[in-house]
């Protein structure tokens, strides 16, 4: 028996299947958030790792296929979460008042309501509300456009899968193509000249260090990790000492960047070498302490020099 339905109206939920209420919007929202976590890799630059990162190797590619599977679960469970609170309702709402108008009507009033939340947390209600309802608008339309056609649900959400992934993939190669491929290189930390290191520098754990021109140095209250005795086990120091430093470059041969060699006599279990890192207008010097794995740091970041006059 061939159904008939009123022109106008929306059809009914049980003409198109339980499963039918909104084909579609599920895969396009997700496809939103895939385009937008590609575009958000894309522009973001590369962060520093300190050295500590994951080297080449079968480690990388696990770490990447381990990302890849809880990416896809959590994009999957986004879009079925916003489906149940913003399309499917909608649309159920539409096809029991047989007006088309009360679908966008409640995606408006729905994320009303939601972009209170980000509000009560301090961000700009104006700018939630864009965000929400204008990620909700195109899934609604799609399925809206799902339940109005003569297509089958499973031709509806297979061409609105094929459409996310070709956008994704073209915002991905514009992108890459647009930075020159910023975001597959790796962190450059920057080129200083020896002027450049001299002048004070604090640490992150407290401590600060004095380079001065000339090639002396003053260290006060800076943490020092210490070897116990007879033990592997390391124990943490103040040190306040004077000394010398220079100027070291890069040694590409230990994948050691450029810094400083710090030489202090007094202070058992220091380190001299610091490696530079930060930026050239906030450079910073760090080293490892311990075991590279556990991925302890000790950061020094350079004061600003107050402009004269």
């Amino acid at each position: 028996m061939v159904q008939t339905v009123r022109a106008g109206r929306v059809p009914r939920a049980g003409d198109r299947g339980g499963w039918a209420a909104a084909p579609g919007a599920e895969v396009v929202f997700a496809g939103q958030l895939l385009i937008g976590a590609v575009l958000w890799w894309i522009l973001t630059p590369p962060s520093d790792d300190y050295g500590l990162g994951p080297g080449p190797g079968f480690g990388v590619l696990v770490l990447f296929l381990a990302a890849a599977a809880i990416t896809s679960v959590l994009l999957l469970g986004a879009a079925v979460l916003h489906a149940l609170v913003f399309t499917r309702p909608a649309l159920a709402l539409s096809r029991r008042t047989g007006r088309r108008l009360v679908a966008p009507a409640y995606l408006l009033g729905a994320s009303a309501a939601c972009a209170l939340l980000p509000w009560c947390a301090g961000a700009p209600y104006a700018a939630s509300l864009a965000w929400i309802g204008g990620s909700g608008a195109l899934p609604l339309l799609v399925a809206g456009l799902g339940l109005r056609s003569t297509r089958s649900t499973a031709f509806v959400g297979t061409v609105a899968s094929a459409l996310s992934g070709v956008l994704a993939l073209t915002a991905l190669i514009v992108g890459l193509e647009l930075t020159d491929g910023a975001a597959l290189g790796e962190f450059e930390p920057p080129r200083l000249a020896r002027a450049q290191y001299a002048g004070e520098w604090r640490g992150t754990d407290g401590g600060v260090v004095r380079l001065r021109e000339g090639g002396d140095l003053v260290v006060e209250d800076l943490p020092v990790d210490r070897r116990r005795a007879g033990g592997s086990d390391h124990v943490v120091t103040r040190c306040t000492a004077t000394g010398t430093w220079q100027e070291r470059p890069a040694d590409t041969r230990v994948h050691q960047r450029a810094g400083v060699d710090l030489s202090v006599t007094d202070c058992a279990g220091w380190e001299r070498t610091w490696q530079v890192a930060g930026t050239v207008d906030r450079p910073e010097l760090f080293q490892v302490v311990g075991d590279p794995d556990a991925g302890g740091l000790r950061i020094l970041r350079r004061v600003p020099v107050p402009p004269h006059g």
